[in-house]
Protein backbone atom coordinates (compact mmCIF):
# COMPACT_ATOMS: atom_id res chain seq x y z
CA UNK A 1 0.00 0.00 0.00
CA UNK A 2 1.17 3.57 -0.85
CA UNK A 3 1.52 5.75 2.33
CA UNK A 4 2.85 9.66 2.17
CA UNK A 5 4.23 10.08 5.38
CA UNK A 6 6.26 13.04 7.28
CA UNK A 7 4.02 15.86 5.68
CA UNK A 8 5.47 19.06 5.94
CA UNK A 9 3.15 22.01 7.34
CA UNK A 10 3.74 24.91 5.56
CA UNK A 11 3.69 23.45 2.72
CA UNK A 12 6.43 24.31 -0.38
CA UNK A 13 5.99 23.74 -4.04
CA UNK A 14 5.79 20.69 -5.10
CA UNK A 15 8.57 21.13 -7.56
CA UNK A 16 10.86 20.54 -4.81
CA UNK A 17 9.39 16.95 -4.21
CA UNK A 18 9.97 17.37 -0.41
CA UNK A 19 6.55 18.17 1.23
CA UNK A 20 6.00 14.68 2.41
CA UNK A 21 7.77 11.32 1.64
CA UNK A 22 6.05 8.56 -0.64
CA UNK A 23 6.43 4.92 0.27
CA UNK A 24 5.48 1.85 -0.51
CA UNK A 25 4.91 -0.16 2.65
CA UNK A 26 3.12 -3.68 3.67
CA UNK A 27 2.26 -3.18 7.12
CA UNK A 28 3.14 -6.07 9.62
CA UNK A 29 0.90 -7.54 11.81
CA UNK A 30 0.79 -6.47 14.94
CA UNK A 31 2.91 -9.35 17.25
CA UNK A 32 4.27 -9.40 20.79
CA UNK A 33 8.09 -8.95 21.24
CA UNK A 34 10.02 -11.00 22.91
CA UNK A 35 13.41 -9.69 23.94
CA UNK A 36 12.97 -5.93 25.01
CA UNK A 37 15.07 -5.20 28.38
CA UNK A 38 15.59 -2.12 30.42
CA UNK A 39 18.44 -2.31 33.15
CA UNK A 40 20.88 0.19 34.39
CA UNK A 41 23.42 0.13 37.75
CA UNK A 42 20.73 2.95 38.80
CA UNK A 43 17.33 1.15 37.93
CA UNK A 44 15.98 1.46 41.37
CA UNK A 45 15.96 5.34 41.49
CA UNK A 46 13.67 5.47 38.82
CA UNK A 47 10.16 4.22 38.21
CA UNK A 48 9.33 2.34 35.43
CA UNK A 49 5.94 0.98 34.35
CA UNK A 50 5.37 -1.16 31.28
CA UNK A 51 1.67 -1.98 29.95
CA UNK A 52 0.28 -3.49 26.96
CA UNK A 53 -2.25 -0.81 25.68
CA UNK A 54 -5.31 -1.86 23.44
CA UNK A 55 -5.52 1.53 21.61
CA UNK A 56 -4.45 3.51 18.50
CA UNK A 57 -1.20 4.77 18.58
CA UNK A 58 -0.47 8.16 16.34
CA UNK A 59 2.39 9.98 15.89
CA UNK A 60 2.96 12.77 13.42
CA UNK A 61 4.92 10.22 10.82
CA UNK A 62 1.52 9.75 9.80
CA UNK A 63 1.00 5.75 10.84
CA UNK A 64 -0.81 4.41 13.49
CA UNK A 65 -1.66 0.92 14.80
CA UNK A 66 -4.32 -0.32 16.45
CA UNK A 67 -1.80 -1.86 19.87
CA UNK A 68 1.43 -0.92 21.58
CA UNK A 69 3.43 -1.05 24.31
CA UNK A 70 3.77 1.80 26.48
CA UNK A 71 6.98 2.27 29.29
CA UNK A 72 6.70 4.79 31.32
CA UNK A 73 9.90 6.40 33.19
CA UNK A 74 9.82 8.90 35.78
CA UNK A 75 13.08 10.39 37.27
CA UNK A 76 11.67 11.75 40.39
CA UNK A 77 12.39 14.98 41.86
CA UNK A 78 15.68 16.43 42.74
CA UNK A 79 17.31 12.35 41.36
CA UNK A 80 20.24 12.62 39.86
CA UNK A 81 21.79 9.24 38.37
CA UNK A 82 25.62 9.43 37.47
CA UNK A 83 24.88 6.16 35.01
CA UNK A 84 22.88 6.03 31.86
CA UNK A 85 19.73 3.50 31.63
CA UNK A 86 19.37 1.65 28.70
CA UNK A 87 16.44 0.01 26.82
CA UNK A 88 17.46 -2.64 24.20
CA UNK A 89 15.13 -4.04 21.94
CA UNK A 90 16.64 -7.20 20.22
CA UNK A 91 14.45 -8.22 17.09
CA UNK A 92 14.03 -11.53 16.17
CA UNK A 93 11.72 -12.90 13.40
CA UNK A 94 9.13 -10.93 11.86
CA UNK A 95 7.82 -9.21 15.08
CA UNK A 96 6.28 -5.99 15.19
CA UNK A 97 4.81 -4.12 18.30
CA UNK A 98 5.32 -0.43 18.27
CA UNK A 99 6.47 1.04 21.22
CA UNK A 100 5.34 4.41 23.15
CA UNK A 101 7.76 5.61 25.54
CA UNK A 102 6.83 8.39 27.98
CA UNK A 103 9.72 9.90 29.64
CA UNK A 104 8.92 12.20 32.95
CA UNK A 105 12.08 14.28 34.55
CA UNK A 106 10.44 15.82 37.49
CA UNK A 107 11.58 19.12 39.18
CA UNK A 108 15.67 19.22 39.51
CA UNK A 109 16.68 15.76 37.92
CA UNK A 110 18.85 14.60 35.66
CA UNK A 111 19.22 11.56 33.58
CA UNK A 112 21.05 9.81 30.83
CA UNK A 113 19.24 6.72 28.65
CA UNK A 114 20.19 4.50 25.65
CA UNK A 115 17.83 3.00 23.62
CA UNK A 116 19.57 0.34 21.04
CA UNK A 117 17.73 -1.34 18.49
CA UNK A 118 19.62 -4.63 17.28
CA UNK A 119 18.84 -7.89 14.69
CA UNK A 120 19.12 -10.86 15.83
CA UNK A 121 18.71 -12.13 12.63
CA UNK A 122 18.49 -11.32 8.89
CA UNK A 123 14.51 -11.12 8.79
CA UNK A 124 12.78 -7.71 7.79
CA UNK A 125 12.01 -5.95 11.53
CA UNK A 126 10.19 -3.06 12.11
CA UNK A 127 10.81 -0.79 14.64
CA UNK A 128 8.19 1.83 15.54
CA UNK A 129 8.67 4.07 18.49
CA UNK A 130 7.12 7.38 19.84
CA UNK A 131 8.74 9.29 22.12
CA UNK A 132 6.85 11.38 24.26
CA UNK A 133 8.96 13.85 26.63
CA UNK A 134 8.28 16.26 29.37
CA UNK A 135 10.89 17.94 31.74
CA UNK A 136 10.00 19.87 34.45
CA UNK A 137 11.66 23.37 35.73
CA UNK A 138 15.57 22.81 36.12
CA UNK A 139 15.69 18.99 34.89
CA UNK A 140 18.47 17.95 32.23
CA UNK A 141 18.13 14.94 30.14
CA UNK A 142 20.35 13.47 27.50
CA UNK A 143 18.95 10.82 25.71
CA UNK A 144 20.55 8.11 22.61
CA UNK A 145 18.97 6.30 19.78
CA UNK A 146 21.28 3.30 18.02
CA UNK A 147 19.57 2.12 15.04
CA UNK A 148 21.74 -0.87 14.56
CA UNK A 149 19.49 -3.02 12.91
CA UNK A 150 19.57 -4.71 9.50
CA UNK A 151 19.54 -3.41 5.62
CA UNK A 152 16.25 -5.15 5.50
CA UNK A 153 14.46 -3.84 8.38
CA UNK A 154 12.35 -0.60 8.77
CA UNK A 155 13.16 2.03 11.54
CA UNK A 156 10.69 4.88 12.36
CA UNK A 157 10.72 6.99 15.42
CA UNK A 158 8.82 10.10 16.27
CA UNK A 159 9.50 12.58 19.25
CA UNK A 160 7.16 14.90 20.66
CA UNK A 161 8.30 16.98 23.74
CA UNK A 162 7.64 20.43 26.15
CA UNK A 163 10.62 21.55 27.95
CA UNK A 164 9.88 23.77 30.78
CA UNK A 165 11.84 26.72 32.72
CA UNK A 166 16.08 26.31 33.07
CA UNK A 167 15.99 22.88 31.43
CA UNK A 168 18.00 21.08 29.09
CA UNK A 169 17.18 18.32 26.71
CA UNK A 170 19.76 16.70 24.17
CA UNK A 171 18.86 13.53 21.77
CA UNK A 172 21.85 12.01 19.67
CA UNK A 173 19.81 9.77 16.91
CA UNK A 174 22.46 7.34 15.23
CA UNK A 175 21.30 5.91 12.47
CA UNK A 176 22.99 3.00 10.66
CA UNK A 177 20.63 -0.22 9.92
CA UNK A 178 17.45 -0.23 7.94
CA UNK A 179 16.25 -0.21 4.58
CA UNK A 180 13.61 2.62 5.01
CA UNK A 181 13.90 5.12 7.94
CA UNK A 182 11.81 7.84 9.26
CA UNK A 183 12.62 10.42 11.84
CA UNK A 184 9.85 13.67 13.15
CA UNK A 185 10.66 15.49 15.67
CA UNK A 186 8.58 17.85 17.49
CA UNK A 187 9.64 19.68 20.46
CA UNK A 188 8.17 23.30 22.07
CA UNK A 189 10.63 24.80 24.21
CA UNK A 190 7.83 26.38 26.62
CA UNK A 191 10.42 27.64 29.50
CA UNK A 192 12.37 30.70 30.15
CA UNK A 193 16.06 29.41 29.12
CA UNK A 194 14.76 26.04 28.03
CA UNK A 195 17.39 24.24 25.30
CA UNK A 196 17.15 22.19 23.05
CA UNK A 197 19.95 20.29 21.18
CA UNK A 198 19.35 17.52 18.60
CA UNK A 199 22.14 15.56 16.83
CA UNK A 200 22.04 12.59 14.32
CA UNK A 201 24.28 11.21 12.10
CA UNK A 202 22.72 8.95 9.63
CA UNK A 203 24.78 6.42 6.63
CA UNK A 204 22.65 5.47 3.55
CA UNK A 205 23.88 3.04 1.05
CA UNK A 206 22.54 0.57 -1.39
CA UNK A 207 18.99 1.49 -2.18
CA UNK A 208 17.92 2.66 1.11
CA UNK A 209 15.92 5.97 2.08
CA UNK A 210 15.85 7.91 5.09
CA UNK A 211 13.37 10.94 5.68
CA UNK A 212 13.54 13.79 8.00
CA UNK A 213 11.03 16.00 9.05
CA UNK A 214 12.00 18.11 12.22
CA UNK A 215 10.17 21.14 13.73
CA UNK A 216 11.09 22.67 16.69
CA UNK A 217 9.49 26.26 18.05
CA UNK A 218 11.02 28.63 20.57
CA UNK A 219 7.95 29.44 22.25
CA UNK A 220 9.16 31.56 25.48
CA UNK A 221 11.79 34.01 26.24
CA UNK A 222 16.17 33.05 25.78
CA UNK A 223 14.99 29.50 24.86
CA UNK A 224 17.48 27.52 22.63
CA UNK A 225 16.97 25.19 19.65
CA UNK A 226 20.01 23.41 17.81
CA UNK A 227 19.87 21.22 15.64
CA UNK A 228 23.08 19.31 14.08
CA UNK A 229 22.62 16.85 11.26
CA UNK A 230 25.52 15.31 9.93
CA UNK A 231 25.30 11.97 7.42
CA UNK A 232 27.16 10.50 4.01
CA UNK A 233 25.30 8.76 0.96
CA UNK A 234 26.72 6.35 -1.69
CA UNK A 235 25.30 3.88 -4.23
CA UNK A 236 21.62 4.36 -5.09
CA UNK A 237 20.76 6.12 -1.22
CA UNK A 238 18.38 8.74 -0.73
CA UNK A 239 18.22 11.24 1.65
CA UNK A 240 15.08 13.57 2.47
CA UNK A 241 15.46 16.39 5.03
CA UNK A 242 13.62 19.19 6.56
CA UNK A 243 14.32 21.19 9.47
CA UNK A 244 12.31 24.15 11.13
CA UNK A 245 13.17 26.58 13.46
CA UNK A 246 9.97 28.57 14.78
CA UNK A 247 10.52 31.80 16.84
CA UNK A 248 6.62 32.12 18.10
CA UNK A 249 5.63 35.57 19.62
CA UNK A 250 7.24 36.05 23.16
CA UNK A 251 10.33 34.35 22.28
CA UNK A 252 12.26 37.23 22.66
CA UNK A 253 16.00 36.96 22.76
CA UNK A 254 15.46 33.71 21.62
CA UNK A 255 18.43 31.86 19.82
CA UNK A 256 17.68 28.71 16.53
CA UNK A 257 20.50 27.11 14.71
CA UNK A 258 19.92 24.38 12.27
CA UNK A 259 22.97 22.92 10.03
CA UNK A 260 22.99 19.50 8.08
CA UNK A 261 25.79 18.56 5.99
CA UNK A 262 25.50 15.79 3.78
CA UNK A 263 28.67 13.67 2.21
CA UNK A 264 28.10 12.48 -1.29
CA UNK A 265 30.62 9.07 -1.97
CA UNK A 266 28.81 8.51 -5.84
CA UNK A 267 26.91 9.78 -8.62
CA UNK A 268 23.83 8.18 -7.93
CA UNK A 269 22.56 8.90 -4.46
CA UNK A 270 20.23 11.45 -3.89
CA UNK A 271 19.92 14.31 -1.34
CA UNK A 272 17.42 16.83 -0.93
CA UNK A 273 17.46 19.65 1.97
CA UNK A 274 15.28 22.12 3.36
CA UNK A 275 15.77 24.40 6.14
CA UNK A 276 13.58 26.91 7.76
CA UNK A 277 13.24 29.67 9.66
CA UNK A 278 9.90 31.12 10.82
CA UNK A 279 9.59 34.06 13.23
CA UNK A 280 6.83 36.06 14.79
CA UNK A 281 9.13 37.73 16.80
CA UNK A 282 11.72 40.61 16.11
CA UNK A 283 14.62 39.83 18.98
CA UNK A 284 15.52 36.57 18.05
CA UNK A 285 18.79 35.39 16.28
CA UNK A 286 17.68 32.57 13.24
CA UNK A 287 20.56 30.71 11.37
CA UNK A 288 20.49 27.65 8.91
CA UNK A 289 22.93 26.03 6.50
CA UNK A 290 22.90 23.12 4.14
CA UNK A 291 25.96 21.73 2.41
CA UNK A 292 25.73 18.66 0.14
CA UNK A 293 28.43 17.38 -1.97
CA UNK A 294 31.53 15.15 -2.62
CA UNK A 295 34.45 15.07 -0.31
CA UNK A 296 36.94 18.04 -0.26
CA UNK A 297 39.51 17.34 -3.01
CA UNK A 298 42.38 19.25 -0.82
CA UNK A 299 41.86 17.18 1.97
CA UNK A 300 41.77 14.18 0.01
CA UNK A 301 45.28 15.01 -1.96
CA UNK A 302 46.46 16.20 1.53
CA UNK A 303 45.80 12.91 3.27
CA UNK A 304 46.18 10.68 0.28
CA UNK A 305 50.17 11.99 -0.14
CA UNK A 306 50.80 10.49 3.26
CA UNK A 307 50.05 7.56 2.43
CA UNK A 308 46.28 6.89 2.88
CA UNK A 309 44.11 5.31 0.31
CA UNK A 310 41.45 7.31 -1.17
CA UNK A 311 38.39 5.28 0.87
CA UNK A 312 40.49 5.48 3.68
CA UNK A 313 40.97 9.31 3.43
CA UNK A 314 37.43 9.33 2.65
CA UNK A 315 36.53 7.51 5.79
CA UNK A 316 38.86 9.39 8.28
CA UNK A 317 37.51 12.85 7.04
CA UNK A 318 33.89 11.84 7.23
CA UNK A 319 34.43 9.94 10.77
CA UNK A 320 35.96 13.23 11.61
CA UNK A 321 32.54 15.21 10.95
CA UNK A 322 30.55 12.53 13.10
CA UNK A 323 33.09 12.68 15.95
CA UNK A 324 31.76 15.93 17.14
CA UNK A 325 28.11 13.62 17.70
CA UNK A 326 29.49 11.10 18.64
CA UNK A 327 31.00 12.70 21.83
CA UNK A 328 28.13 14.08 23.01
CA UNK A 329 26.90 10.20 23.94
CA UNK A 330 26.98 10.26 27.85
CA UNK A 331 28.81 6.61 27.56
CA UNK A 332 32.57 6.04 26.45
CA UNK A 333 31.57 2.30 25.87
CA UNK A 334 29.14 3.21 23.76
CA UNK A 335 30.93 5.64 22.13
CA UNK A 336 33.86 3.32 21.03
CA UNK A 337 31.02 0.48 19.88
CA UNK A 338 29.11 3.39 17.47
CA UNK A 339 32.90 4.44 16.13
CA UNK A 340 33.88 1.01 15.19
CA UNK A 341 30.60 -0.12 13.22
CA UNK A 342 29.66 3.28 11.41
CA UNK A 343 33.56 3.08 10.41
CA UNK A 344 33.39 0.03 9.04
CA UNK A 345 30.19 0.74 7.31
CA UNK A 346 31.66 3.78 5.22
Amino acid sequence: MKYRLNTLTPKTTNHFKINDFEIELEKQKVKEISNYQIDGKELEKIKVKTTIKEEKLDTKIGLDFPKYLEIKITVPKNTVLNNPIQLTHSFQKEELLPTNIIIHYEKSSQANFIIKSDSMDSNTHWNYTKESINLEENSKGNITYWNNLNHNSINMIAFEGIIKENTQLTHNLIDNGGNIRVYNADINNEGYQAKNYFHMIYIGKENQKIDMNYNFKNISKKSMNKLTVEGVLSDYSEKNFRGIIDFKKGSVDSIGEENENCVLLSDTCKSRSLPMLLCEEENVVGSHGESSGKVSKDKLFYLMSRGFSKKEAERFIIMANFNNIIKEIQNIQLQEEIKEIISNSI
